[in-house]
């Protein structure tokens, strides 16, 4: 397992650092359990991830998992997806923690509501939808000792067109997403603020997008963007640390005026987070104290990578075993296109997920298609489509398919 790294932002007090625990709380987000990649199936890779978030949370003694929305990736997954999801959370439990986890916009907030009493005895609270602060949309969660009480504020995911029971009548509804958002974090934070004790901590789950975010490109584009952008200070300055999600890469929310900070996914999950390592967030809570926050690296799960080059440097490459077990997206160099490129490439790079053929391709003009022969048809449509004319051999067995399916043109 990977040593804590400090997360840039937040303070950090260093693996191995001193300090008085209060309550000490193990963030993660965006599981997205299910999710496929193409051909290939990833759950193995989840499972395999989760594993180690729960080894993390007994190792380091946590008092409280927060799960910051989208454990699935989908709103009806399969029960083999839905088995590994609730043995994660059990498991979780199962170190002693209590286990908190808010709906994401991939999640079903209706399988969360049929399925919260039934976790609830195991000390796993689900959230589906944002309640009133006192009919439990704000939690007390003790530490293991029982010196300090989490006061957890549980803000899934908001749809546009959904009303929620928190807000005014119809005319505060009608506020813009991002004064909604605002409106019902300073809610719970109002609610939490005014019972704080010496001996409590205050948090905030919210699943949102807050203005400034870098996301990786991989969130679902239907709920990223200005329309769904919350202003960098939705998170109400008085609640010690922020526990969000939607976003995939790990990052602390821009202009929070306290701690916020968003885990990002558990894998790898599409070719736009390249490069990105994953984590979770290991956070110490003292009351009057800033968050101490630490990243611990996930490092199960497949990388995606994209490869260029030549046939036979490819070929070279992947004998020396360059690549291991990476999905990968290849783009191969070549003079035009080839037929039958991606087995040849897929004989000795079996991964390759994403296969390419990358030339200088020159621009086409579309022509009025009227009086033209299905030759030159031909020739325009392989044009645009490769940037290329299409080889004698090709435009030939172009007639020759013509002639036997007795094409009248």
């Amino acid at each position: 397992m990977g040593a804590a790294r400090e997360l840039r932002g937040c303070n950090s007090s260093g693996a191995g650092a001193t300090m008085t625990r209060t309550m000490r709380i193990l963030h993660t987000a965006d599981w997205h359990v299910g999710k496929k990649l193409g051909r290939f199936d990833r759950l193995d890779e989840a499972k395999d991830a989760l594993g180690e978030v729960v080894r993390i949370a007994e190792e380091n003694s946590v008092d409280l998992v927060i799960v910051a929305g989208d454990l699935f990736d989908r709103a009806l997954p399969p029960f083999a997806v839905m088995g590994v999801v609730f043995e994660a959370l059990q498991q979780l439990a199962d170190t002693g923690a209590t286990v908190v986890a808010i709906a994401g916009n991939h999640d079903s907030a209706e399988l969360f509501r049929v399925l919260k009493p039934y976790f609830a005895s195991s000390r796993i609270h689900l959230a589906d939808k944002a309640l009133p602060p006192d009919r439990g949309g704000v939690i007390e969660v003790p530490s293991r000792d029982g010196k300090t009480t989490a006061q957890v504020a549980l803000f899934p995911f908001l749809h546009e067109a959904k009303v929620s029971e928190l807000m005014e009548p119809a005319e505060q509804w009608h506020k813009d997403y991002a004064d909604r958002i605002k409106r019902i974090c300073s809610l719970y934070g109002d609610h939490m603020s005014k019972n704080s004790k010496p001996d409590t901590v205050e948090v905030l789950v919210g699943h949102f997008m807050i203005n400034g975010a870098i996301p990786s490109g991989s969130e679902r584009g239907l709920h990223i963007g200005e329309a769904f952008a919350a202003e960098t200070q939705a998170i109400p300055s008085d609640v010690h640390y922020g526990a969000l999600g939607h976003i995939h890469l790990c990052q602390e929310a821009p202009g929070s005026a306290v701690k916020a900070c968003y885990a990002g996914s558990l894998l790898q999950l599409d070719f736009g987070e390249i490069d990105q390592e994953k984590f979770v967030l290991l956070v110490d809570l003292e009351p009057e104290h800033p968050a101490d926050v630490k990243k611990f690296p996930i490092t199960k799960g497949r990388k995606l990578l994209r490869a260029i080059g030549t046939l036979d440097g490819l070929r070279e490459r992947a004998g020396a075993g360059e690549f291991g077990d990476a999905i990968l997206d290849v783009s191969v160099l070549t003079d035009g296109p080839v037929a039958g490129l991606a087995d040849d490439v897929r004989e000795f790079l079996p991964e390759a997920l994403y296969v390419r053929a990358e030339y200088d391709r020159g621009e086409v003009d579309v022509s009025d298609r009227e009086g033209r022969s299905l030759d030159d048809l031909y020739g325009e449509y392989f044009r645009t489509r490769h940037g290329v004319d299409p080889k004698d051999e090709l435009v030939s067995a172009f007639r020759s398919l013509v002639a036997e399916v007795g094409v009248d043109w």
